[in-house]
């Protein structure tokens, strides 16, 4: 929601055709992404936690909720563009976007630091090394989405130039 609702629009909308109304909204591959991202982002929250079950259960929670937390972001930064990489400086260039997103992360650790919150959800303090763990799985994730919009950008590339081969053999 933080990309979609306060990004800027991208330079070239208006030069893209509208989609069709018999067209889904979200393309096979795209919903192939989300489930494959959601599946990634369930399978490290579940081991974060079953690995600190041991220690205690608020910590088991609090990793979990940091990174899951952390996913949330990250795939905010991710979803911007469906094939460019998150890895831009476009991000900078919209300040308003850029502090939601340093509000959400304020959002994830005040709940961990401050007591009162803590007690109310069930959460306690993690160590520095815990915060790069979480920090850590959620950044594999992004590198994970970042290699599914390679490939992404690859097969809508060779599909464009299937499509200027056939319009250009057609003209002739």
């Amino acid at each position: 929601a933080l990309a979609l609702g306060f990004d800027d629009p991208a330079p070239d909308l208006m030069e893209h055709k509208p989609r069709p109304l018999k067209q889904p909204i979200l393309s096979t591959s795209q919903w192939v992404r989300i489930a494959l991202i959601g599946i990634l982002m369930s399978i490290g929250t579940v081991y974060l936690e079953k690995i600190n079950e041991a220690t205690s259960q608020e910590l088991a929670f609090t990793m979990g909720f940091v990174f899951f937390s952390l996913c949330i972001v990250v795939l905010a930064l991710s979803s911007r563009s469906e094939t460019a990489s998150a890895f831009n400086r476009d991000i900078v260039k919209n300040r308003h976007q850029l502090s939601l997103y340093g509000l959400s992360l304020l959002m994830i650790i005040l709940p961990v630091k401050l007591n009162f919150i803590q007690s109310w959800l069930g959460l306690t303090e993690i160590t520095f090394n815990q915060w790069l763990i979480c920090i850590g799985f959620a950044f594999a994730l992004l590198l994970v989405d970042e290699v599914i919009k390679f490939f992404m950008r690859r097969s809508r590339s060779q599909h464009e130039n299937e499509i200027k081969t056939a319009v250009a053999a057609a003209t002739d």
